[in-house]
Order: structure tokens, then C-alpha cells, then sequence
């Protein structure tokens, strides 16, 4: 029975698949919420990799509360609200009969970490139920999904760009060698070629993974070695693995001062403007200069990003200095209350009173021209600064996004958007149209660089096509969807209540696709946690965004509740998709 989530119900009563509540078990691929649903099923079979999350929910939501604003391991939040009473755990090889019907269970990570497809004999035929390790001819659900560590590589969750393709290509190929005749996935049509898909998948991820490999920031940070380990990973070993050369960099001249991912412009009357503060060894280093007479005051601070590497220490900073912070208004509100998103690496520590520029903003500084820059490259929520400094060249300081090496979008919950006008390609079209000579700053990079006409073109073609593939990869009308996990999101992502409490949450959607989509939004509560909001819609137009209200009342009993949505619409459909944390004290 197709719908949001398969229900697949075996023989007459004998046992239910994803979802159900007759027969005599319910069979769970993963841990994953938005599968799971509310099951309400008394006999329950799971894959033991995922016990903690299927027996643990309330202990990942009270982490969740205090990890939400630094959280570096880069792993969906799609967890259940609430614990599952599972009666039965199973692991990989383990074989067993179930109402008459054989059952094989094959671990098939990819998706999640922990996933398993069950193998079961039906008549003459072998159906495969494998959860959501494959959509269709060939096709994922998202790419984000599977972004994780690459230990062998000494690669960290935050940098390993869709690591988990390596479990995924494994998964598929144990999944051949097992020949079923069908494959049920958890979400999508029924796969009756299953061959055929599995090496359609299996050469769309290849292709994807090996064009990120070429235009890959790390090859400058983390060197070939390590990439070419998480390349064969992916690739098979020995395969060819091609990177960008390291575009032409130089050193740094005396009127930019590199401290840690920092840099302080001082002008020729000894004044500095600061540029990101991650660090009290940057205050330290700067209050220095100021100490021994070489830099009289600091008179601003831009920050060019979220990223708490770049941000925690801007509030005392400018405290210190006693200066102006500034950012574009596209990320003024991250800089101000990061409790209110769940953003990879951001800082803990709000940052008050941001003057919030509109991209393209001019000011006159001590002789220096500084345009501001809305730069959405390594994550939507960035900025870049143009300096123009008479008798000097220009140079453009733009946080993390571009590196000697390539793009610096090794963390697909960054947000790094496929649009012409938002993402690597607006950044791309913005270092074009640039005139005359100019160097590009990476604040984590010693040096100045810059490409050459030659190297733009190599990065935006092996760009495109990396879009192309996901465009085949994808079964949504906008590829944006796969790569983009907060295209619906709840604002604020943590919200702190005293018991009996009303408040407002915004559900909060933009539509990637190139047409005009009504979205119906159902907003569900965990526990005690009371709605007070009914289901409701919104139309929006192509590349439109907008909110809807969602009205809450804290219970009377302190403790962690959730709040989750499901979001539909024409040939979309996904249930508890959402969520914000409630937190009841």
C-alpha cells in the first residue's frame, strides 16, 4: 500500500513491513522518525545497530539541547520523539522464520548508520525490503543523509562530505550478490529490476563522488593522501582519482596582520579593522599590536560567517575594542541568537547588536574602500569583504568559501545551495566579475591566491555537472531538495518554556522548485507537550519562501517534549519531517 511510507502487509496476517499494526510483528529497516511514524504494533523487530536511538530518544533530545549550536558530527535530527518498545533485536546474518516465511537479515548501511535490509521468501521469489539504502531506478532520497567521519582518513564528521556513499556502494553490492527478484523500499515504487537499478545507483554516486573529489577544498587542508583514501573508499581501490592542482598563492603583505582565522586591515595611520575573532589568542594578539604602539584602535569587526571558529569570541572582541560588529543582513539574525537554528560547527555565544549591511554596501575607511559581500559559498549564511587600498591590489576576504584547491563544501548541512543565484555559482559569478588584478583570502590559509581564467571555468563546468548528477540522482523536481536538509524548518529550533507557558514557533519553508507548490503542513506534539495549532497550507511561488504559525502550551511536568511536521505536497510527501526542541522548566 504506497503512501508517505510503504505499508507492506506479508500473507494473510502473517507480518507487516515500515508500517502497520496487524500480523504478528512489524518489521523496522532503521531508526529513522520519519519512517517510523507511531507505530502501534506490540511485536517489534529492529536491527540492533540502531538501539540507542530506537531505545535512547529522550536521551538524544537532552543532549541535543546543549550540543544543538556546536554540533560537529553532522547527523540527521530525524530521531524519534519518544523511546520504542522493541520486542525482538536482530543483527547482520541472522536468519529466522516469521509466520511460516524465511527471513535473512542483511546489515545495508548507508542511509543511517545502523540500517538493515530483510531478505524474505515469498513463494518462488526473493523480496528484498532494504528501507531507504535505494529509491527507485537508481535514485536517494537525499544526499545530506549520509554526510559522516572518515576515521581511516583521520577525516572528522563535519568534513566528511557524504562519507557514508562508501556503506552505500558496499550495501548495494551485497544487496546484488543476494539476487533478489524484487525490492520494496521503505519510500518510493517497487524496484522489479533490481540489478539494473543497484548499478544505476551505484555509477550516479561513483560519478558524484569523484567530481567532488576534483574541486575539493581538503586536497589543500588535508593533502592527497587522506583524500585518496576517502576516494577508494567510495571509488575501489586504486581507482583514478583526479584533484585540482593548488592554484597560485603568495605571501601576505604587511598591511593585513594573520592571526589564527583571522585578519586585521591596518590602515597607514595605524588604525585596524578586524575580521572574524574565534579565539582569545586573536584579542591577545591584536590588544598586543595595540600595546606596543603599532595599531592605535580597533574601529569595526566583520564577521564573514557562523561558524564558531570564526565567531565565538566576537562579542568580547568588540567588547574590548569598544567597536561596531558587522555582517549582511543574510545572517545577522544566525549571529545574534544561535539557539534558534541547528547549523554544523556554529558558535555558542550570541553576538549583540550586529549592524546588519545589505550585500553591496560601500564604506570609506581610513582610505580603504570596503564593499560588503552576501557570499553564500561554504554555507548560505556567509559574507565576503572587498579591499580596496589605494597603490595595493585588491583583495577579497571571503571566510571559508573557496580554497587554492577548490570549494570548500565538504559538509552538505551547510547549506551549500545549487541555485544560479545562491550558492557556489552566484560566488563564482561574483569572482567574474571582478576587474583588474585581485587575491583572494582564506582566513584559514597563510597566503593570498588567486585563480586564473583557466581554473574559474575547470571549477563552475565540474560544478555544473556535479549539478547534473544530482539532478538524475534525486527524484524531486529541484535537486536543491537533496542537498538542502532545512528547506522546511522549524524557527526557533530550541524553545525554553516554564510549565503552562504559551508560545509561537514559525514553520518555516522555501520552495526550491521551479513552480508554484502549496505545502500542507500538520504539525504534531510529543508527551504532554499541548498543540494548539491545527493543520494548515501555504502557497508558495518558485524559489518563494515563507512560514506558517505554530502555537504550543508547555505542560505542567518540566522535562523535553518535540515538536514535529509533516510537509506535503504534489509528488512530495514526508511525515514528522521537522522539529524544534521544547524544553519545560
Amino acid at each position: 500500500m504506497p503512501g508517505p511510507v510503504n505499508e507492506v502487509r506479508v500473507g494473510p496476517g502473517a507480518f507487516s513491513v515500515y508500517r502497520g499494526s496487524t500480523g504478528k510483528a512489524l518489521l523496522l529497516t532503521h531508526a529513522r522518525r520519519d519512517v517510523i511514524g507511531s507505530p502501534g504494533h506490540p511485536h517489534i523487530i529492529a536491527p540492533e545497530s540502531e538501539r540507542t536511538l530506537l531505545e535512547n530518544a529522550g536521551a538524544y533530545w537532552v543532549d541535543f539541547e546543549t550540543a544543538s549550536r556546536a554540533d560537529t558530527r553532522g547527523q540527521s535530527t530525524k530521531v524519534l520523539a519518544t523511546s520504542l518498545a522493541v520486542a525482538r533485536w536482530v543483527r547482520d546474518g541472522e536468519a529466522f522464520t516469521l509466520a511460516g516465511y524465511p527471513v535473512e537479515v542483511m546489515a545495508s548501511p548507508g542511509f543511517t548508520r545502523g540500517a538493515c535490509t530483510y531478505l524474505v521468501r515469498v513463494d518462488d521469489r526473493k523480496i528484498a525490503f532494504t528501507g531507504d539504502l535505494i529509491y527507485g531506478d537508481g535514485q536517494l532520497l537525499d544526499l545530506y543523509s549520509f554526510q559522516d567521519a572518515i576515521p581511516e582518513a583521520k577525516v572528522g564528521g563535519y568534513h566528511g562530505y557524504a562519507a557514508r556513499l562508501a556503506s552505500l556502494v558496499d550495501s548495494l553490492a551485497r544487496l546484488k550478490a543476494a539476487g533478489p527478484d524484487l525490492i520494496i523500499p521503505a519510500r518510493g515504487p517497487v524496484i522489479r529490476d533490481p540489478a539494473a537499478s543497484i548499478d544505476r545507483l551505484t555509477a550516479r554516486v561513483q560519478a558524484l563522488y569523484r567530481n567532488y573529489l576534483s574541486t575539493n577544498a581538503l586536497h589543500w587542508y588535508f593533502k592527497e593522501d587522506r583524500m585518496r583514501i576517502s576516494g577508494e573508499r567510495v571509488l575501489g581501490k586504486g581507482a583514478d582519482i583526479s584533484l585540482m592542482p593548488y592554484a597560485l598563492h603568495v605571501d601576505t603583505p604587511e598591511w593585513i596582520f594573520q592571526t589564527s582565522t583571522s585578519r586585521l586591515l591596518i590602515s597607514d595611520e595605524g588604525y585596524g579593522f578586524l575580521l572574524d575573532c574565534g579565539y582569545q589568542r586573536v584579542i591577545d594578539a591584536v590588544q598586543k599590536l595595540i600595546d606596543q604602539g603599532l595599531v592605535k584602535k580597533v574601529e569595526g569587526i566583520f564577521t564573514t560567517h557562523y561558524h564558531g571558529d570564526h565567531t565565538d569570541h566576537i562579542q568580547r572582541a568588540r567588547e574590548q575594542f569598544a567597536c561596531p560588529v558587522y555582517a549582511t543582513t543574510e545572517y545577522e539574525d544566525v549571529l545574534e541568537h544561535p539557539e534558534a537554528y541547528h547549523l554544523p560547527a556554529g558558535t555558542r555565544y550570541p553576538i549583540h547588536d550586529v549592524t546588519g549591511l545589505k550585500d553591496g554596501t560601500v564604506m570609506s575607511w581610513r582610505g580603504m574602500e570596503l564593499t560588503f559581500h552576501h557570499y553564500p559559498g561554504q554555507t548560505w549564511y556567509h559574507g565576503a569583504l572587498l579591499v580596496k587600498k589605494p597603490g595595493a591590489p585588491t583583495v577579497f576576504f571571503i571566510g571559508d568559501a573557496f580554497a587554492p584547491s577548490g570549494i570548500d563544501d565538504y559538509c552538505l548541512l551547510n547549506r551549500n545551495l545549487l541555485h544560479e543565484d545562491s550558492g557556489y555559482l552566484y560566488c563564482m559569478r561574483k569572482l567574474r566579475a571582478f576587474k583588474g588584478d585581485y587575491w583572494i583570502v582564506n582566513q584559514h590559509i597563510p597566503h593570498l591566491f588567486r585563480f586564473s581564467r583557466e581554473e574559474l571555468d575547470f571549477l563552475e563546468r565540474s560544478y555544473r555537472e556535479r549539478i547534473a548528477i544530482q539532478r538524475e540522482l534525486f527524484p524531486w523536481d529541484d535537486p536543491n531538495y537533496g542537498v538542502d536538509e532545512q528547506w522546511a524548518v522549524f524557527y526557533p529550533r530550541v524553545l525554553r518554556l516554564k510549565p503552562g507557558e504559551t508560545r509561537e514557533v514559525e514553520l518555516r519553508l522555501i520552495n526550491h522548485s521551479p513552480v508554484t507548490r502549496t505545502f500542507a503542513l500538520t504539525p504534531h506534539a510529543s508527551g504532554a507537550l499541548e498543540l494548539l495549532s491545527k493543520a494548515s497550507s501555504l502557497r508558495l511561488g518558485p524559489r518563494a519562501t515563507g512560514h506558517v504559525t505554530v502555537r504550543v502550551k508547555a505542560p505542567p511536568v518540566p522535562g523535553h517534549y518535540v515538536l514535529t511536521a509533516d510537509i506535503a505536497s504534489a509528488g512530495m510527501a514526508f511525515e514528522r519531517w521537522s522539529d524544534a526542541l521544547v524544553v519545560v522548566r
